[in-house]
């Protein structure tokens, strides 16, 4: 029998009213009262509608998303706000925990002088599996209706009540279920739980929920620390930059080595019995250390380059100390190693390749994408150090017959017309014209996403272009020595302009991916230029999202604050405005990019995007995608692909990012992704500035006034 602080608990409330602030008030106080005696994260959607069958459809709908989501242990289901007590519910989950049944019947209200039987179906308590049955193996107009009979979709009422039929449709399918009917005078009333984020995921309910910001506490870090430490007892005299969370913790074990702590923003304060000294202190004290530990993490670039600043000719590099200068090698040990940031200001020459894309027809139109994508494998001919698949433990190509599987389910079951074939490195798949003749066979138009550096021999090109590959997504990362160092693979641009002069030749389409890092953000207008005079027809900015093992890592020395790109950013978006280029910005917040906001794709925008991935494909259970895994009963719930793509971008949202209370009060937060929560542990979401007005839940919001390239 599970302890009952181990039972979470999802509560469905069908309002008998239209919400009130009264009745909002009830809603915000339930949950304190019962996460003490239940699960601390038990569950709550409530719903109104005049409509009482579509209310109820409604919350059963929500009820089996949040089941998926993070699975629950009891469905509890009410019939109005004030009919429970806790000492009911108690009863219930007894019951069900020991084996017992309930007898509806001994429930009874007083009412005057007489006993009056009320219904028995006040409160219903199922397990989560017997919803997850329900609703794979009925339709929704039969959730409510008595098995046997034949619900009319004309707004008919069943003879019986939509809870009775619930019950009799759960124990049709051999599950038991308790119901009572509950009296409201008992001693320990309980308020409805709290609000779920899961009823966001249906456009009809659009309710906005906090997020929880999450606080990684990362191994590495300790790792690192503990070697940072190593090197300063070996030190004599050190000033500490910062007097943060960092800072009070290592004070304690440098003892009398500190000589000197400063900070900006507590300067004239004390730390641990230090007084804490303005930066521009170490300009007098500079001699008397012989180190400068910096400590707040994340910022080490940043503080560096203001410590140059601030301490001219007599800056030495050799002094400062940061996380950001011990770095893990691959046998697992730590070894000291310079921070990888690019400080050019001007990108290296690059050949002129003047043939800019013509004739290109554009459209203001938003359908979702009919674009599937299918991974061959994660093997790959460079070693860019942000890829996404760097701790993929898989390194085998996918078998051909694996990949024709695929590429028949996107074609047959979920009528894509494109496919984007990924890795990765699909231009070095042993199979990959077989799987292209595929393609053509079952009417699937492929698209390659390639780093480039097979397209440098001309007769490989060619042969892609013969073999019916309609466009190639080719990955430019940086220019010049920039690339190669992103690659870990010498000559590697060279071989990309020798491509780019092959694809004009042979007259093949191309577009651009660029991630956007600390190293090269100064090249972005740049890049930019050179994929509008290389022929590129779009070119897409992705900020760089450490999802997976990446989401751990507080120490990425390539990733940056979203406000130290976005100059550089704007700067190359005013850039492909004034020529006519195409250009998407992946995965920043709106208010990061006003003023281009049209071009700002997050989850809930990007299969809105034709070059996009449809969601009904991407995340099916069929393929061998490494994205989630949607059961089929989950898309059965949604009426239309605009639903279910809603659902399927909020559940990434949920999972891997979080906004700040600040977003509480945007009015395009239902839309946007925010900052992943990563960033927010490493950055913090002080960047976020929210827009004012009416709550926008239009995904199509900004992006319906962008002009589009039309294949």
């Amino acid at each position: 029998m599970k302890q009952l602080t181990d039972i979470k608990i999802a509560t469905a409330i069908v309002l008998d009213k239209k919400i009130t602030d009264e009745t909002h008030v009830k809603l915000s106080r339930f949950y304190s009262d019962i996460s003490r005696y239940f699960h601390a994260e038990s569950l709550c959607f409530f719903y109104y509608d005049d409509d009482d069958l579509n209310a109820r459809r409604m919350l059963l709908k929500a009820a089996a998303l949040e089941d998926y989501h993070q699975s629950f242990t009891y469905l509890l289901w009410v019939r109005g706000i004030d009919k429970v007590s806790l000492s009911s519910l108690r009863r219930m989950v007894g019951a069900v925990q020991s084996g017992n049944v309930l007898s509806p019947a001994s429930t009874q209200m007083s009412s005057s002088a007489a006993t009056v039987i009320v219904s028995p179906f006040d409160v219903i308590l199922a397990e989560a599996g017997a919803i997850r049955d329900l609703v794979r193996k009925h339709d929704e107009y039969a959730w409510f209706t008595a098995p046997g009979s034949q619900l009319l979709r004309d707004g008919w009422t069943p003879p019986i009540s939509p809870e009775e039929a619930l019950c009799l449709n759960l124990n049709a399918l051999g599950h038991q279920v308790q119901s009572i009917s509950l009296t409201t005078d008992e001693d320990d009333y309980v308020r409805p739980f709290r609000f779920s984020g899961g009823v966001q995921y249906l456009p009809a309910f659009h309710l906005r929920a906090t997020n929880v910001m999450n606080v990684h506490t990362e191994m590495a870090i300790i790792t690192k620390t503990a070697a940072l430490v190593k090197d300063l007892f070996k030190k004599k005299a050190v000033a500490i930059y910062g007097a943060g969370t960092v800072a009070t913790a290592l004070l304690p074990l440098l003892g009398e080595t500190v000589r000197l702590v400063v900070d900006k923003n507590l300067a004239g304060k004390q730390l641990m019995g230090l007084n804490i000294a303005p930066p521009e202190a170490l300009k007098t004290h500079n001699h008397d250390v012989d180190s400068i530990l910096i400590t707040p993490i994340g910022r080490e670039a940043d503080i560096r380059k203001y410590l140059q600043e601030l301490l001219g000719a007599d800056y030495d590099d050799r002094k400062i100390i940061g996380l950001d200068s011990y770095r893990e090698t691959t046998d697992g040990n730590i070894k000291k190693t310079s921070v990888l940031i690019s400080t050019e200001t001007e990108a290296p020459y690059v050949a002129p390749l003047k043939a800019p894309a013509t004739n290109l027809k554009k459209t203001r139109q938003r359908n979702i994408t009919k674009r599937g994508v299918l991974y061959v494998g994660y093997l790959c001919n460079v070693r860019c150090v942000f890829c996404y698949y760097a701790y993929t433990p898989a390194k085998d190509w996918h078998t051909i017959e694996e990949c024709k599987k695929d590429a028949h389910q996107y074609r047959a079951v979920y009528g894509n017309e494109c496919v984007d074939i990924t890795g990765g490195e699909p231009t070095v798949y042993p199979h990959i014209f077989e799987l292209l003749d595929y393609c053509k066979e079952i009417g699937l138009t492929p698209t390659l996403i390639t780093n480039m550096q097979a397209l440098a021999r001309k007769e490989k090109a060619l042969k892609f272009k013969e073999y019916g590959v309609y466009d190639f997504l080719c990955s430019i990362h940086a220019l010049g020595d920039t690339y190669d160092d992103l690659t870990k693979v010498r000559g590697s641009w060279k071989n990309v302009l020798t491509a780019l002069e092959n694809l004009q030749a042979i007259d093949m389409k191309w577009r651009a991916n660029c991630t956007m890092t600390a190293v090269n953000r100064h090249q972005l207008r740049t890049i930019a230029e050179l994929v509008h005079d290389a022929g590129g027809r779009v070119i897409n900015f992705i900020n760089y999202n450490p999802f997976g093992e990446w989401s751990t890592k507080m120490d990425i020395d390539f990733q940056s604050r979203h406000l130290e790109i976005t100059p550089y950013l704007k700067e190359a978006l005013d850039y492909c405005d004034s020529v006519g280029l195409e250009a998407n910005v992946r995965y920043l917040p709106f208010c990061i990019m006003k003023g281009h906001e049209n071009k700002c794709y997050n989850y809930p925008q990007l299969s809105y995007d034709i070059h996009e991935w449809d969601y009904c494909s991407w995340f099916c259970v069929d393929t061998r995608n490494i994205s989630y895994h949607v059961p089929e009963y989950i898309r059965s719930i949604f009426k239309s692909e605009a639903e279910y793509h809603l659902y399927i971008a909020n559940k990434v949202k949920r999972d891997g990012f979080c906004q700040s209370d600040r977003c509480m009060f945007c009015s395009v937060g239902f839309i946007c992704d925010g900052f992943t929560n990563q960033y927010a542990s490493r950055f913090g979401t002080d960047e976020m500035q929210p827009y004012p007005g009416k709550i926008i839940t239009d995904p199509t919001w900004f992006i319906r006034n962008q002009d589009k390239v039309v294949d």
